[in-house]
């Protein structure tokens, strides 16, 4: 049975200064009195290896005091999620993470391609990377771990997305569960679960945050790997891997665009690690990808209004003393020369930061702090006149 998570103790007071009655020292002002939220879902997004910086977060987590009640986790996020909602904590997850090289958990089937062609399901061998998530979440059902937690994978028979760990799909393995989550189509076999098989969720949900706002949450962190630099073009290379996995990519950012736009509301915190040059299946060095992800993490958490609040005071002032510049805005810049006035920007745009006019000024915040740094109005502009700067 899972066992209690205890929420932390009463907020911090919000000074920033000793304790001391000196009469130099400056005025303290109490931070405000936030309610703790009742229910905070931790949302981990796909994105092959780049979802080791998962650690990160989950660290940064741990080191801010923030209490996470529920998981939910996707493709290699649910890889990472399942283990923090085992109860590992982040330093026991870099361990599991570890044993995992392309070497060992990345053959080739070429065996099966010499014999049967393209018949053959995948490239590489799943079996290996399946026996490593047993070793790791070696729980005969969710209700076994430690915190709630729910990963989706993909129906290869209905289409239908499935999210296991809801009542009538906890019953399980969890490490078949995860697999399924992560076992992306042609790369891994695809996940055989009772009289169906299923693939990588990140199919059609690649950060889910429907099933964060179906399960109620009062605060929602979701994790999103999506992050690319448009600025930067990725080379062409005549290879059936590449272009796989340029295509999962690709698709991966457009649902993205479509579940931040739908899903991302005033209870909800993006996470955007800086982690595109990295490729999908490149092993990355472990301790440089966690760190990445625990720095931005704790950018994020310590000054986001609906965060900011909640970590332990002592850890935020020592985050505050290190910031340069406001890290809060996108800043919106358009090429009135390049731009022709259409209204994707408008019609694509979740946070109002464009005007639909025919003529005229399109931009209507030129510093927009709620843009979910999705970068679909520059993606989508046919003219290329949008740039976006501190991304």
């Amino acid at each position: 049975m899972r066992t209690p998570h205890p929420h932390q103790g009463p907020p911090h007071d919000g000074t920033l200064g000793g304790s001391g009655k000196d009469e130099h020292q400056p005025v303290r002002v109490a931070a405000p009195t936030v309610p703790r939220p009742r229910k905070t879902v931790l949302v981990l997004g796909g994105g092959g290896m780049r979802g080791f910086c998962h650690i990160g977060v989950v660290r940064a987590i741990e080191r801010l005091g923030l209490t996470v009640d529920e998981v939910v986790g996707t493709s290699m996020g649910a890889v990472m999620g399942g283990l923090f909602a085992s109860g590992l904590d982040s330093r026991r997850i870099e361990e599991a993470a570890a044993e995992i090289s392309l070497k060992d958990y990345f053959r080739l089937n070429l065996l099966k391609f010499l014999v049967r062609g393209f018949k053959h399901a995948s490239v590489y061998k799943g079996r290996t990377f399946h026996e490593l998530l047993k070793k790791w979440l070696p729980f005969g059902s969710f209700e076994e771990l430690q915190r709630p937690f729910f990963c989706n994978a993909m129906s290869l028979t209905t289409g239908a997305s499935r999210f296991f760990g809801l009542p009538g799909a906890d019953e399980m393995p969890v490490a078949d569960a995860v697999y399924a989550s992560a076992c992306l189509p042609t790369i891994f076999e695809p996940a055989q679960i009772g009289a169906d098989h299923y693939v990588d969720g990140g199919m059609t949900e690649t950060l889910a945050l429907r099933i964060a706002r179906a399960r109620n949450a009062d605060l929602v962190i979701g994790v999103d790997l999506s992050h690319r630099d448009l600025h930067v073009t990725t080379p062409y290379k005549a290879s059936l891997p590449h272009i796989l996995l340029q295509t999962y990519e690709v698709m991966g950012q457009a649902l993205n665009e479509h579940n931040l736009h739908r899903y991302a509301d005033d209870r909800t915190v993006v996470i955007k690690p800086k982690v595109s040059h990295l490729g999908l299946l490149d092993m990355p060095d472990v301790k440089e990808i966690v760190r990445l992800g625990e720095r931005e993490a704790m950018e994020v958490l310590t000054t986001h209004p609906l965060t900011r609040y909640l970590c332990d005071a002592d850890v935020v002032a020592d985050e505050d003393r290190m910031v340069s510049r406001p890290r809060d805005h996108v800043h919106l810049d358009v090429d009135m020369n390049a731009c022709i006035h259409c209204g994707i920007c408008a019609a694509t745009c979740a946070t109002n930061g464009y005007a639909a006019v025919p003529i005229g000024d399109v931009v209507k915040k030129l510093h927009n702090y709620e843009c979910t740094r999705d970068m679909a109005c520059e993606r989508n502009c046919p003219t290329g006149a949008i740039r976006l700067q501190n991304i």
